[in-house]
């Protein structure tokens, strides 16, 4: 039952969790996986968007046609903590310059470095730098869109719901003035709300979630967005700031993911059906994957990636 503490001290809180041979296959599939861009012919790596050391991104062009391409930047995940622009899911996302699409990937400071909303303050300063840009690099500054996995999908999702909020711009990085707006954006997999609710919707789905946490520990979040107060987290959470004027929203989450359960996705779909109309958002569940699954770092995400996009830009 829960509030009961198993034998290793930790609370047993009525939820299923992974075995230790699920979570050491699980382990494999969730790092951040090192992307290889040798076989890219129209790149510029390392471009400096900011005025901090991490302020770092690598652009990624199509072969043919001279522009102006719509872009997409991606985000990548890794707990807020770890991961980068060339150690990420780039794989999934890479096919979109097929699509006549260009890319960036992004840098952005990392926990401990750094707290919220600073690495908010980072992308919004990449948005304006490749707005301001966009004529030198062939970018069509009216057809930006944004795609993150997982933290990055969380940090997606509040760059798209923030847009204009100067609070938020974090204008001292670099390019005041400068439109942080986005045409379309992506989270896969990514927090829409910063709430505790996790314990609830894996009670509900019974599906196996990574791990127990022992008792007392530290959240998470307290080390990434600085506070344990709930309705502060409400406060800050993507969930909270959808209006009608989001931009349309694409979810891809897996059902079987044991770090962020699959209704951190259902519940955003269901306030923006409810705000905003069923066309702003297009949710898609997969039955069989978990959390950061390989499935995500395929050519085949790209393709469902540029439907989507094709849409709207």
């Amino acid at each position: 039952m829960p509030g009961k503490t198993n034998k290793d001290g930790r609370a047993d809180d009525g939820c299923n969790y992974m075995t230790p041979e699920e979570l050491a296959e699980f382990g494999k599939n969730v790092a951040p996986v090192a992307f290889d861009s040798s076989d890219v012919k129209n790149k510029i790596l390392n471009v400096k968007y900011g005025k901090l050391p991490e302020h770092l991104l690598d652009i990624y062009l199509p072969e043919s046609g001279d522009g102006p391409f719509p872009l997409v930047i991606y985000v990548h995940g890794g707990g807020w903590r770890m991961g980068s622009k060339t150690e990420s899911f780039m794989g999934g996302i890479i096919g979109l310059l097929d699509h006549g699409y260009a890319i960036i990937s992004v840098d952005y400071r990392l926990v401990p470095r750094t707290t919220y909303p600073e690495f908010i303050f980072d992308v919004k300063t990449a948005v304006r730098w490749a707005r301001a840009h966009a004529s030198d690099y062939g970018f069509d500054p009216d057809r930006f869109a944004m795609v993150g996995d997982s933290a990055g999908g969380h940090i997606t999702l509040t760059m798209g719901y923030t847009a204009g909020h100067p609070e938020y711009a974090g204008e001292a990085y670099g390019w005041p003035g400068v439109s942080d707006g986005l045409q379309a954006i992506c989270s896969m997999y990514g927090l829409s709300t910063l709430e505790d609710v996790s314990t609830k919707f894996y009670r509900q789905s019974g599906v196996a979630r990574m791990r127990r946490e022992a008792p007392g520990a530290d959240s998470l979040y307290s080390g990434v967005f600085c506070t344990k107060d709930a309705n502060l987290l409400r406060l800050i959470s993507p969930i909270s700031f959808v209006t009608k004027d989001i931009p349309p929203t694409l979810l891809l989450h897996g059902v079987k993911d044991g770090v962020v359960p699959y209704q951190q996705s259902t519940i955003l779909a269901d306030k923006i059906r409810k705000v905003c109309g069923e066309s702003k958002v297009e949710l898609v569940l997969y039955d069989d994957r978990n959390h950061a699954s390989p499935e995500f770092n395929t050519k085949s995400n790209s393709d469902v990636l540029a439907a989507f996009f094709d849409k709207w830009l």
